[in-house]
């Protein structure tokens, strides 16, 4: 009879444990699960060959061709981008530098135009001006920087069969973000593969933009956007960023993270 009493009393303990794992699981703090994010691994370097196509509002679609290499410096990393085609774009680059976010230095870029064969800094202040004219901004291809808002976490939700954690976030005053030009955010994470899936952008409350991925595939053991689109609320149209080649781990060397690399190209 003890034994049975004692066997019942430690079923019942575990059965209402359950419930505690399930919501700890559930509550992680929207911060901590965005530093993952931030911070996950993503190899050494990567090499992509990608496609910008941009539809707009009135159906005009517009393709580009690039080359994107990706490489991490100890805590910082670095990424060029190198335009190929088409003719009126190429040999458009741009250069990027990661700074661990602790160490409070906004990330940098520079943007090289072929027509006048030089590269210009791209101010902090200015990062919210559209990339090349899509639907991105300098601000929305740079690294995530926790630190830019205040978070709440709001349970999880189900979109194409994965649980993603929905996280909202907003400046602490309100105001828009100098550097990103967004005041609020929803953003909704796949915590198991540490990638934000569906990102709404908000200014002085009305939804401006939609970032969704809407292709992964695991590649050398690394999950991979391979296809993801900006939706533009406000002047309509999309732009859609495919990546057609990727390689993890290759040895990408350093030299080619450099100004220079923006005006030879990269070979």
């Amino acid at each position: 009879m003890k034994l049975l009493l004692k066997s019942a009393a430690l079923t019942l303990l575990s059965l209402t444990m359950l419930p505690a794992f399930a919501v700890s699981e559930k509550s992680i703090k929207p911060e901590v699960l965005l530093e993952q994010v931030r911070d996950r691994d993503d190899g050494d370097d990567r090499r992509s060959r990608m496609i910008l196509e941009q539809t707009m509002s009135d159906g005009f679609v517009r393709e580009r061709e690039l080359l994107m290499l990706e490489k991490k410096f100890g805590a910082e990393r670095k990424a060029v981008l190198y335009f190929t085609a088409p003719a009126d774009t190429a040999g458009t680059g741009i250069l990027m530098f990661s700074y661990e976010e602790a160490s409070g230095k906004d990330d940098d870029q520079w943007l090289y135009l072929p027509a006048l064969r030089q590269s210009r800094r791209i101010a902090t202040n200015s990062k919210e001006g559209p990339f090349l004219g899509t639907d991105f901004s300098f601000a929305d291809i740079e690294r995530l920087r926790v630190g830019d808002y205040l978070y709440e976490d709001q349970g999880t939700v189900e979109i194409n069969g994965r649980t993603l954690h929905k996280i909202a976030a907003h400046t602490a005053n309100g105001l828009e973000n100098p550097r990103t030009g967004y005041s609020q955010r929803e953003i909704f994470v796949d915590a198991e593969r540490q990638l934000i899936m569906r990102d709404e952008f908000y200014r002085e409350g009305r939804h401006i933009k939609t970032f969704e991925v809407t292709g992964l595939k695991e590649i050398d053991g690394y999950w991979t956007v391979t296809e993801a689109v900006m939706t533009n609320h406000v002047e309509g149209g999309f732009t859609r960023l495919l990546r057609k080649e990727t390689t993890y781990n290759v040895g990408i060397a350093e030299r080619l993270f450099n100004e220079r690399t923006l005006r030879s190209g990269i070979q």
